[in-house]
C-alpha cells in the first residue's frame, strides 16, 4: 500500500513541477519589447507585437496573466484587423485604437468555448489585448 502511495506522490510531484515549468515558459517566453502604456485611465505593461510573426503568435498558450499586463499589436497602417482565438486559453478584451484613441472594445473567448473570429467595425492602427475579468 505504501508503495502505491509513494508512486502516486512521485507522479503527482512530476505533474506539478511540469505544470510550473510550463507556466513559467509560457509567461516568460516572449523575447519582446515591454512598454508601459495607459489605455482608458488604466496603466498597463505590455509586450509589443510589431511584426507579422509576433502578431501571429499573440497570446497563444498563455494560461495566466496579471491584470496589469497585456499585449500591444502595432500595425503599419490603419485597417479593420480581425483576431481569432486559436490556442487562446484565457478570456481577453481587445481594445482597438486609432492614433491612440479607443475606437472599440470587444471580447474574445477562450478556445474551449468554441472557435471565434472577431472583426471591428472601425479601422485601427493598434490593438491592446488584456485579461477580461
Amino acid at each position: 500500500m505504501l508503495n502505491i502511495r509513494f508512486k502516486l506522490l512521485i507522479i503527482f510531484s512530476i505533474l506539478v513541477i511540469g505544470g510550473i515549468i510550463f507556466w513559467f515558459t509560457a509567461i516568460f517566453r516572449f523575447p519582446l519589447e515591454e512598454r508601459k502604456i495607459k489605455v482608458s485611465d488604466k496603466k498597463l505593461i505590455v509586450w509589443v507585437a510589431d511584426t507579422y510573426d509576433k502578431r501571429l503568435q499573440g497570446l497563444q498558450n498563455i494560461i495566466w496573466m496579471p491584470k496589469d499586463r497585456g499585449m500591444l499589436f502595432v500595425f503599419d497602417a490603419a485597417d479593420r484587423y480581425c483576431f481569432w482565438n486559436k490556442n487562446t486559453l484565457i478570456p481577453l478584451k481587445l481594445i482597438f485604437m486609432r492614433q491612440g484613441i479607443v475606437t472599440e472594445e470587444m471580447e474574445l473567448a477562450p478556445i474551449w468555448k468554441g472557435k471565434q473570429t472577431i472583426c471591428p467595425r472601425y479601422e485601427a492602427d493598434s490593438v491592446v489585448e488584456v485579461i477580461d475579468k
